[in-house]
């Protein structure tokens, strides 16, 4: 097994990373996570960031690593760096995806971080989140209210998956949820500017409500 050095420009560290994705297996995965959670503490953002995803993609890859994957995300996330958390929701997002149910032990560390979140993507996976476990996440509401506030300065990805958890939202706690879904939507078709995003927002207000 090879590792990234110090030395290695990063063209080759990120070459290294896809390798090890190849490479991973249940006889090994110790190793490369040990080295994956090491690499997390480097000071190439690119570098760390497509570390964390490597680890993601071994949990996708190795189900029965996917544990012991999701495990080495949680400690990531306590960094609290900005950088490194971000990446972790967007990854733990996919691992929730494929192993629904598995991982709800992480959601109050992923709820604690939202003041971090910075990024459209990240965002969006913590919004997808939070709608995703209405019923486990108590604020719920209030989490989601957090995004409704600057709604209008959202990225498009970010405010239709707003949209979408507050329907969940409404779909599983109704008197949480009924006044947010017509807010979020007098927004969107009133004030969005995008006509592809409004669109969208009729469809999918329709499809959820009917």
């Amino acid at each position: 097994m090879f590792f990234c050095q110090y030395s290695d420009p990063i063209y080759i560290k990120l070459e290294k990373l896809d390798i090890l994705v190849k490479l991973g297996d249940m006889k090994n995965i110790d190793l490369i996570l040990h080295e994956l959670k090491e690499y997390g503490n480097e000071v190439d953002v690119e570098f760390v960031r497509k570390s964390i995803r490597t680890i993601g993609r071994l949990a996708i890859k190795l189900d029965g690593a996917s544990e012991r994957c999701a495990q080495a995300l949680w400690e990531l996330l306590k960094s609290r760096v900005s950088y490194v958390v971000q990446e972790c929701v967007v990854v733990i997002k996919d691992l929730f995806r494929k192993y629904p149910g598995k991982f709800e032990a992480i959601l109050k560390d992923l709820c604690d971080n939202l003041k971090i979140l910075e990024e459209p993507e990240a965002k969006a996976s913590m919004v997808w989140i939070v709608g995703q476990y209405v019923e486990i996440i108590e604020n719920a509401d209030q989490i989601l209210y957090e995004f409704i506030k600057g709604f209008k300065d959202e990225a498009a990805i970010v405010q239709l998956q707003v949209l979408t958890s507050c329907v969940k939202l409404y779909l599983t706690r109704p008197s949480d949820g009924q006044e947010m879904v017509m807010e979020v939507l007098k927004m969107a078709t009133n004030e969005c500017e995008n006509p592809d995003l409004r669109d969208r927002y009729f469809f999918v207000i329709l499809r959820r409500l009917n």
